[in-house]
């Protein structure tokens, strides 16, 4: 493969956001395999980013917040002039736009590693993906208030979350109608927020892996004993439980998984509840790869469509991260 008048072998994967920790996992297991040329871009500078020093090179790309068309025309660009064969977003904005565009990827050769198109448009929409999780799965269903009208002051404490949400940037827990009421009257829209039951439980995070070509499916769930304050676990175990396994084979077979996605689940007395499904790795991914599936080797291979690789689980296994400084200069 000829790059830019250098002489490279290997295959060329664009990372972007690197900035992220799932982005910072999927790098450093790529790196680890010594098989591709790894590119990543983020929106700040390559000195306020750790990651680039992981990186074969790195670039600044614009906030893909931007218009739909600018980013996507700026990026297959990129991804031509720089020979880009895999290309890993892990934003939930980014990923939603490469899929409306996938064919346009697809024509210049570029092979997204992001799950299928239906699951994603179900899933970033809240709305649709607790509509779709009443009729598909009602056993894990948590139940949406549709009118402020119909909340009771005896329904508080409550949890709003917007209908197209990252991470869990915008999320809240509201004490109170007063409380609701006022954030309505600082400008907040009820359109772009669902309101639930607040829901106090062991948070499961469960990384999924499903390949349409071959039928083959994994998935690993770990318990999240430690969270800060963006929602990200920082301190998890390994579980296997034999309810969860089974409603997240329903769930991927259901959905139709093709790729890698991630779901939140309350564990309760009484079963699980699930929180959401992200079409996208999770800030978790480095727990999943230490554990033993690697997420970002088995998305390239049903990028491929070729048979994954599942290793052996350790389960009972614990977890944890931490910060570290590195100098850049």
């Amino acid at each position: 493969m000829t790059y830019i008048g250098r002489n490279i072998m290997k295959p060329v994967v664009l990372v972007t956001a690197i900035g992220t920790a799932a982005s910072t996992t999927i790098v450093s297991v790529l790196k680890g395999t010594n098989a591709f040329y790894i590119i990543g871009s983020d929106i700040y500078h390559k000195n306020q980013i750790a990651t680039t020093k992981d990186v074969d090179e790195f670039y600044v790309f614009p906030p893909v917040t931007g218009e739909q068309v600018t980013y996507i025309d700026f990026v297959i660009q990129f991804c031509l002039q720089h020979k880009v064969l895999f290309y890993f977003p892990t934003i939930d904005e980014e990923v939603v736009k490469l899929a409306a565009n996938r064919d346009r990827f697809n024509e210049v050769g570029v092979k997204l590693c992001i799950p299928n198109n239906e699951l994603i448009e179900i899933c970033h929409n809240k709305n649709y993906f607790f509509e779709w999780i009443k009729k598909n799965i009602p056993r894990v269903f948590i139940p949406v208030y549709q009118t402020i009208e119909s909340i009771n002051e005896k329904d508080f404490p409550v949890f709003i979350k917007p209908v197209k949400g990252r991470g869990s940037n915008g999320c809240k827990k509201i004490e109170s109608k007063f409380q609701l009421i006022q954030l309505l009257t600082e400008g907040m829209k009820i359109k772009d927020y669902i309101v639930q039951p607040f829901i106090d439980g062991d948070v499961i995070s469960v990384d999924l892996v499903r390949n349409a070509n071959t039928g083959q499916k994994a998935q690993i769930q770990r318990v999240e004993e430690l969270r800060n304050l963006s929602g990200c676990g920082i301190a998890v175990q390994i579980i296997y439980d034999e309810e969860l396994t089974a409603i997240c084979n329903e769930l991927m077979e259901k959905l139709n998984l093709n790729g890698v996605a991630n779901a939140e689940f309350f564990r309760l007395k009484d079963g699980y509840r699930i929180i959401e499904v992200n079409p996208r790795f999770p800030a978790g991914t480095s727990f999943s790869v230490m554990s033993g599936l690697n997420t970002p080797l088995n998305a390239i291979r049903i990028a491929c469509g070729d048979e994954c690789d599942f290793e052996t689980i350790a389960y009972g296994q614990h977890l944890a991260k931490r910060y570290e400084t590195y100098v850049l200069d």
